[in-house]
C-alpha cells in the first residue's frame, strides 16, 4: 500500500477519502495523515453491514467531478502529471469511466477495436451502448471494473443501487465491478488509455509475464504460501458455482419456481436473524 501510494501521491488529487480497516488500520491511517495532511478525510468504518453499507456513509465527501478508486495493489508507472491533461480530456468529452490498470501490453484496448472512437491525446473516448457491446471481440468480462476513474454520479449510483444476489462476501467491494450481461448499466461514455498507466504487482491474470513482479520490476517480499494459494483457490471456485447457479440455473428455472425460491431463502435469513437475536438476549 505505501508503494502504491508513494507512485499516485504527486497525481493532484483534490481529496483522499479513505475508510481504513483490519489489522494495520492504525498504522495506515498515520502514515497516509502523515503525508496528506489536511487532503485526507479518514474514516474507520467497518461494521458487520460490509462494505456498501460503510461506503455510503462516505458519499457526502465524495463531491469531486472524479473518483479514483484506489486498488492498494496496483502501481503506477506513467508520469503522475499527465493525469490533469487525462481528466481533463475525460471531462471534455463527457467520460463516465476508465480502466486505469491491466494494460496487458496493450491487450486491454482489442476488445473495442470495432468501434469507433474520438481520439485524443492521452485517451480514446466513445458511447459504450448495446450497440458498441455487440461489436466487441472478444467479449469484455466486466463492464465496470474496481480499477477505475469514475464520474461522481455512475460512482455513487453503483453504491445507491440495492444488490439482490450476492456471490461475494459483503465485507468486500467485488460487487461493485459489472459483469458484461449486465447491460442495465449501459450506456456509459467510456474512456481507453493509449498507453500503460497502472500494473498489477504480483497478478499475471492470466497473461504470462505481465506483472510487475514478473517484469523483476516490483521485489518479492513476501511469497504467497501455499495455503493462501488453495484459500484464494476455494473462494474463486465457490464464486463461480454461484454464478453458475444464479445465471445458468435461472435461465432455465420457472419464474413462478424462481419467486417461491427467493420468498423461502428470505424467510430462511429472517429467521436465522431473529433466532441469533433471540440467542443472545438470553
Amino acid at each position: 500500500m505505501q508503494d502504491s501510494f508513494q507512485s499516485i501521491k504527486d497525481i493532484g488529487a483534490e481529496k483522499w477519502v479513505v475508510n481504513v480497516r483490519g489489522k494495520y488500520k492504525f498504522e495506515t491511517l498515520f502514515f497516509l495523515h502523515d503525508n496528506l495532511g489536511d487532503k485526507l478525510v479518514p474514516y474507520m468504518l467497518e461494521s458487520k453491514e460490509g462494505w456498501f453499507h460503510d461506503t455510503k456513509y462516505m458519499l457526502n465527501d465524495i463531491d469531486t467531478d472524479y473518483v479514483f478508486f484506489w486498488i492498494e495493489d496496483h502501481i503506477n508507472i506513467a508520469d503522475p502529471a499527465a493525469y490533469k491533461e487525462i481528466l481533463d480530456e475525460m471531462k471534455k468529452d463527457g467520460v463516465e469511466y476508465m480502466c486505469y490498470s491491466w494494460w496487458h501490453f496493450g491487450k486491454l484496448r482489442e476488445p473495442y477495436k470495432d468501434i469507433e472512437k474520438k481520439e485524443r491525446k492521452h485517451i480514446s473516448t466513445f458511447l459504450f451502448d448495446k450497440k458498441a457491446r455487440k461489436k466487441m471481440h472478444p467479449k469484455k468480462i466486466y463492464i465496470i471494473s474496481t480499477t477505475g476513474f469514475l464520474s461522481q454520479e455512475l460512482f455513487k449510483r453503483i453504491i445507491n443501487t440495492p444488490i439482490f444476489f450476492r456471490i461475494f462476501p459483503k465485507v468486500t467491494p467485488f460487487h461493485f465491478e459489472k459483469p458484461q450481461r449486465e447491460t442495465k448499466w449501459l450506456p456509459i461514455k467510456y474512456a481507453l488509455p493509449k498507453y500503460e498507466l497502472f500494473a498489477s504487482i504480483d497478478d499475471d491474470q492470466g497473461d504470462e509475464g505481465y506483472s510487475l513482479q514478473a517484469r523483476g520490476l516490483y521485489p518479492n517480499r513476501v511469497p504467497r504460501t501455499e495455503d493462501q494459494w488453495k484459500e484464494g483457490q476455494k473462494i474463486n471456485q465457490n464464486a463461480k458455482w454461484r454464478i453458475f447457479y444464479r445465471v445458468y440455473i435461472k435461465k432455465y428455472m420457472p419464474s413462478y419456481a424462481y419467486r417461491i425460491k427467493n420468498r423461502i431463502g428470505k424467510s430462511a435469513r429472517r429467521s436465522k436473524k431473529f433466532f441469533s437475536l433471540f440467542i443472545k438476549r438470553v
